[in-house]
């Protein structure tokens, strides 16, 4: 879950925010603390986006992760499809919404550390401040589905190491074919749970079809997911949210949630390097004042 479409007004990034609506949630952050004067994580935060958007290195890690959970999506798929061996259709059925719901829990999961993890001086800070900024708006700017699909795909880099054990286990050992079809479609409805994030945010009564499986509870939907953008510390999944109410109580129990904490430093670098932008603007424009008063 990135901001690779995020309509924020900041410096150079190859991820540069995507959203456009202001959200509900991050506005009723008390911003009149003082927190944002004392608590060293926003410095460290800033310090993890200059590192994002200033080396190369970071995008160029997301394309290769892209590019190569791709690759293992489709050779553990055709490895799948080439080794049927006439299970009934009832059985696969069950065993596909059986992985469904565990994709909706695993990615909950995993959405639930990132909201929750402020380590930004590691090795992977950046991306983990990067991936704060997704709360800072509602409406994401329009990606089809297939690049949605392909790039977020990029930042998913447990995904990688899932599929590269799951085509070491097809190659290595013979596995149950409904095993084999609960874990294949893991690994491809975890690349799918991003872009049906995209269309909660995105899909109006408009997209008929999207909003028809957003109503069957197929795919995520927006009444659905707004609580994790209005309230703290809940609905982390985002493959269709049936998974939440366990989710809710894993969150409750380890974490003290993201609205006093992530958030908050997510958005003092929104409005610093807005403040810092409008400063360039002026200067900018400022030459070119003096220069028509002098031209008079």
């Amino acid at each position: 879950m990135s901001v690779f479409v995020i309509g924020i007004t900041l410096p150079p990034n190859p991820r540069a925010p995507f959203l456009q609506t202001p959200s509900k949630g991050i506005n009723k952050i008390n911003t009149t603390t003082k927190q944002h004067t004392v608590d060293p994580k926003i410095f460290e935060f800033n310090l993890a986006m200059q590192r994002y958007g200033q080396s190369k290195f970071y995008p160029r890690l997301e394309r290769l992760n892209s590019f190569l959970v791709l690759l293992l999506q489709t050779l553990t798929l055709f490895k799948l499809l080439s080794a049927y061996d006439g299970t009934r259709f009832a059985v696969l059925l069950t065993v596909f919404i059986l992985a469904y719901l565990l994709t909706d829990f695993i990615n909950g999961l995993v959405h639930m550390y990132m909201d929750n993890n402020t380590h930004y001086t590691s090795l992977i800070g950046p991306f983990i401040s990067s991936f704060h900024l997704h709360h800072s708006r509602l409406r994401y700017n329009y990606h089809s589905a297939l690049k949605v699909y392909v790039y977020e795909s990029g930042t998913k880099f447990w995904l990688l190491a899932y599929l590269i054990v799951l085509s070491y286990l097809q190659y290595t050992i013979v596995l149950n074919y409904s095993l084999n079809l609960c874990l294949v479609s893991i690994g491809i409805l975890s690349s799918l749970a991003e872009v049906s994030h995209f269309w909660c945010h995105n899909a109006t009564p408009k997209n008929k079809f999207i909003y028809r499986l957003q109503k069957c509870h197929i795919l995520l939907s927006k009444q659905h997911h707004l609580a994790h953008h209005q309230k703290d510390n809940t609905h982390y999944a985002f493959l269709n949210g049936m998974t939440d109410p366990l989710l809710n109580k894993i969150s409750h129990y380890y974490y003290a949630g993201y609205k006093n904490h992530a958030d908050q430093h997510a958005l003092a670098y929104i409005k610093t390097m807005q403040a810092k932008h409008a400063l360039d603007k002026s200067a900018i424009h400022q030459p070119i004042k003096k220069a028509n008063k002098t031209n008079a």
